[in-house]
């Protein structure tokens, strides 16, 4: 509060005033200035990354990159980054090596977890990179005896095949941490391969990831 000034000033505009207040600065507005306005994006929060400072993002910024430093600004969740793959499809259709991934994710991980989901495509992936496979997606997944699913089969459409594309893209593309990390291969929590030499890394769903 300020000394001298009165309650009258303070009290909100009936509504006819306020009215006429907005009807007479649009009629004082230059055309060009209305037009910019009009034009002009909603501020968003920006950040930078500065020496080891960690990045923050807005609770819906789309999964970018930096360009200087390559670090990920991500969204909240991994669901709301599924949600904004829009495209994913589209690039399935065109590039045989996602539509392998996103196959796999689909008939070995429908209903899981998102993360699990992701977890199994980035397993995939870490087996092309390791050398010790198949040097493509599609041959990783076509080599005997390592999944289970009939290869010849097609995906229903529906939301598990458009989550499947998401998340193969997601994990092709690089926009998550690993989620179980290094990982090369799993089984169903129901089975027990007994496997040998093996180092368990993580358990998601109905999952278990060893590297």
């Amino acid at each position: 509060y300020a000394p001298g000034i009165s309650d009258d000033l303070l009290a909100p505009l009936p509504a006819a005033e306020a009215a006429a207040a907005t009807a007479a600065l649009t009629a004082t507005t230059p055309p060009d200035v209305a037009a910019a306005a009009r034009r002009a994006p909603a501020a968003l929060p920006t950040v930078e990354r500065f020496a080891d400072a960690p990045v923050i993002a807005p609770a819906d910024a789309p999964a970018i990159a930096s360009a200087r430093e390559g670090a990920k600004v991500r969204p909240a969740s991994l669901n709301r980054m599924v949600a904004t793959m829009a495209d994913a499809d589209d690039d399935v259709a065109r590039d045989a090596e996602l539509r392998c991934l996103a196959n796999a994710v689909y008939f070995e991980a429908r209903g899981e977890p998102l993360e699990g989901q992701l977890a199994v495509a980035q397993a995939i992936l870490n087996r092309v990179e390791s050398g010790r496979y198949a040097r493509t997606v599609c041959g990783v997944i076509a080599q005997p005896r390592q999944f289970s699913f009939d290869k010849s089969r097609t995906p229903r459409a529906g939301r598990d095949w458009d989550t499947a594309q998401a998340i193969a893209a997601i994990a092709m593309r690089d926009l998550w941490e690993e989620v179980a990390p290094k990982a090369l291969s799993f089984h169903a929590t129901y089975v027990s391969p007994g496997w040998t030499g093996k180092t368990r890394v993580a358990q998601i769903g109905r999952h278990i990831f060893y590297r």
